[in-house]
């Protein structure tokens, strides 16, 4: 193939990224839908489509390769497992599911079709996130210590006036599944598999029924502690991941996607510990900057500035599937994301640490992220 056939389920805000995206990249957008036609009539115009009233009129109209389904989130298991019955791969937007339930229904129906699951976390793809990622596995950076993971966003009263926001069934979720995902999934893919947490969450103003901040401590498979934040009360917003390592400190800023000018490495000012991972002591780099090689691992790396967007993880996942190859931001690659998020519903609602070993079929929180906890209980415990 030389041309992608891409197709849109869900005509909403977050549908316009996906379709600006598909037009940068060698795709044919052969079709959107939605259940409220003026929103498909009005995609379709302006990408040059057609516009159906339900992914099973698109499906079966159309053949598509890739369908995104960027509808609200309480929707998106059921959609992927009819694109996939129809022998389609599925682009889902974050959060994927509502569930681990959910999530493993949807890697069952990925088993028994011709197509894939992929997951939208385009934090993972920017050429900074790559080259952290890739510098912290070879051990370049040092051995990883302590982390911070901050989602300070703002979303006013007036956000949640859809009748699916601030709902359960609508969101699946506050802060944490919703917003802090973004900066949670980086996180994890930088510093792998994570063994433990214990979570606070609240409810201080806004009117959802679940939580407007929450907060966990994290210790991770290698030793490595963290501190994970994600707030919609925070007017001066900001999304941060700080990890300080053996060799320095790794920390990138930004709001909602970076480039390479966003993130910095500090070495550590122990000259014979930073000689030790190859680093200058005490030298503070950007990402955009570039030192003689064999300097400064993290400086030194500094290739094409690759901002962490939709058109970065699109662009790659259209070319990875037209040569053939294979793309690392699967569905199962998310699931440890998810396994944390629902660790953290459970602890902040049960008062109790929880091992991500123990997130299996069995536990009271494997089917909603509310434990079906009564939700008399769950303002109770949110409010302070």
């Amino acid at each position: 193939m030389t041309v992608l056939k891409v197709a849109i389920v869900g005509c909403g805000n977050i549908s316009r990224r996906h379709a600006e995206s598909y037009a940068a990249a060698p795709t044919e957008l052969v079709g959107v839908a939605d259940i409220v036609p003026d929103k498909a009539v009005e995609l379709a115009d302006k990408y040059g489509s057609t516009p159906y009233n339900s992914a099973t009129e698109l499906l079966a109209a159309t053949s598509p390769d890739l369908v995104s389904v960027t509808t609200p989130p309480g929707s998106h298991a059921a959609l992927a497992i009819e694109i996939l019955a129809a022998g389609k791969s599925v682009l889902l937007e974050k959060p994927p599911v509502l569930s681990l339930a959910e999530m493993d229904a949807v890697a069952e129906a990925e088993r028994a079709s011709a197509g894939s699951v992929y997951v939208v976390f385009q934090h993972r793809h920017g050429s900074g996130g790559l080259r952290a990622a890739s510098l912290l596995a070879d051990g370049a950076l040092g051995k990883p210590q302590v982390a911070v993971c901050e989602t300070l966003w703002f979303r006013p009263v007036s956000y949640f006036d859809p009748e699916w926001r601030g709902t359960w069934v609508g969101e699946g979720g506050g802060p944490t599944l919703g917003h802090g995902i973004h900066q949670i999934d980086l996180l994890l893919h930088l510093l792998g598999p994570w063994r433990t947490l214990q979570a606070t969450a609240v409810r201080l103003d806004r009117p959802v029924e679940f939580e407007d901040v929450s907060m966990a401590s994290v210790i991770f498979e290698s030793g490595a502690v963290a501190t994970v934040i994600n707030s919609l009360l925070s007017p001066r917003e900001l999304s941060r991941i700080r990890i300080d390592t053996t060799g320095g400190s790794l920390e990138v800023n930004h709001l909602y996607g970076y480039s390479d000018s966003d993130w910095t490495f500090t070495p550590a000012p122990d000259a014979a510990r930073a000689a030790a991972n190859g680093l200058d002591p005490g030298v503070r780099r950007t990402g955009s900057e570039v030192v003689a090689e064999g300097t400064d691992p993290w400086a030194g790396s500094a290739g094409d500035d690759v901002p962490s967007n939709h058109e970065a993880q699109l662009g790659r996942l259209v070319d990875d599937l037209l040569a053939g190859r294979s793309h690392d931001t699967t569905l199962a690659s998310t699931r440890p994301t998810m396994e944390f998020v629902t660790a953290l519903y459970a602890s902040a609602l049960t008062g109790t640490a929880v091992d991500r070993a123990a997130l299996t079929p069995g536990h009271p929180f494997y089917r909603a992220l509310h434990g079906d906890v009564p939700q008399a209980v769950i303002d109770q415990t949110f409010t302070l």
